[in-house]
């Protein structure tokens, strides 16, 4: 039930109504797909100025309540707004990317969550900010490790994603039945290619386990090494090995297991492809 519905238009009352026990929303499409609860307060956040799309020179700036649609629409330089546009559309339906926030698909905390996957790839980072004006910044990786606590009381406020220089490609690879439903298994890479060689390779899972993860393991066998068929075949063979995969009713984990494999394989060949060097 429902017991109020609070709409503020400043950040300071949303914050002070979330510290008194209401619960945020933006979008709203978490509570078709979450637990129901029981006589809770709402707060709207999405009149709060949280909705901006900005570039700067050194990153890129996702305010909370932009949707996955604004975000597509924006003009986003470099294979950063290129990667991060990539995972916006891989999300659902445009009825539903109209609604769907990147700030929302972030804590919402569900394991077919899209966006986690590519702005862990990107070494994005979230601001929290929590009444009175204290404002923490977590690299993503902490805040998904560390699940709601990251913003217990207060909320996310704006998503950044650092600009790189050097020659730089990435691969996103998605499986699902139908391009509207939830991933099977999800896999994106992201690399700097010097010489011929990967550097910095990130390679993120997603829909295994219940948050997104970096499979630190093959990302430290492809450093500093030229990917080519035989390696990326070895990769893949490892991811298949060794990622581990919870129970999903929707197919069984030694299914998912093979297809992260194939997906890893293929994200990382797009990725070390796309990065040409003059």
């Amino acid at each position: 039930m429902i017991t109020a519905y609070h709409q503020p238009r400043a950040l300071d009352e949303a914050l002070a109504l979330v510290a008194r026990g209401a619960v945020p929303l933006a979008g709203a499409t978490g509570l078709y797909t979450g637990k129901p609860r029981r006589d809770t307060a709402y707060v709207d956040i999405t009149r709060c100025g949280l909705g901006a799309v900005e570039v700067a020179q050194d990153r890129l700036v996702f305010g909370a309540t932009a949707t996955l649609t604004r975000i597509l629409d924006a003009d986003l330089p470099g294979h950063e707004g290129a990667l991060v546009k990539k995972g916006a559309a891989s999300v659902s339906s445009r009825p539903m990317r109209n609604a769907i926030t990147i700030g929302g698909n972030l804590t919402h905390v569900a394991f077919w969550a899209d966006m986690p996957v590519v702005l862990l790839a990107l070494d994005a980072q979230v601001e929290v900010t929590r009444p009175g004006g204290a404002v923490s910044v977590l690299a993503l990786s902490d805040f998904l490790s560390q699940g709601t606590r990251a913003f217990d009381g207060g909320l996310v406020t704006r998503v950044f994603v650092p600009r790189r220089a050097g020659t730089r490609g990435f691969g996103h690879e998605r499986f699902s039945r139908t391009s509207n439903d939830y991933a099977f298994a999800t896999a994106c890479a992201a690399l700097r290619k010097e010489n011929g060689r990967a550097f910095e390779v990130h390679l993120v899972l997603g829909a295994l386990q219940p948050r997104a993860f970096r499979a630190t393991a093959v990302e430290q066998m492809l450093e500093g090494r030229p990917l080519d068929d035989a390696l990326l075949a070895e990769a893949g063979r490892k991811v298949s090995e060794t990622v581990p995969v919870a129970p999903n009713f929707r197919a069984p984990a030694e299914y998912r297991r093979e297809l992260a494999g194939v997906l890893s394989r293929r994200a990382l060949a797009a990725a070390f492809a796309q990065a040409k060097e003059a």
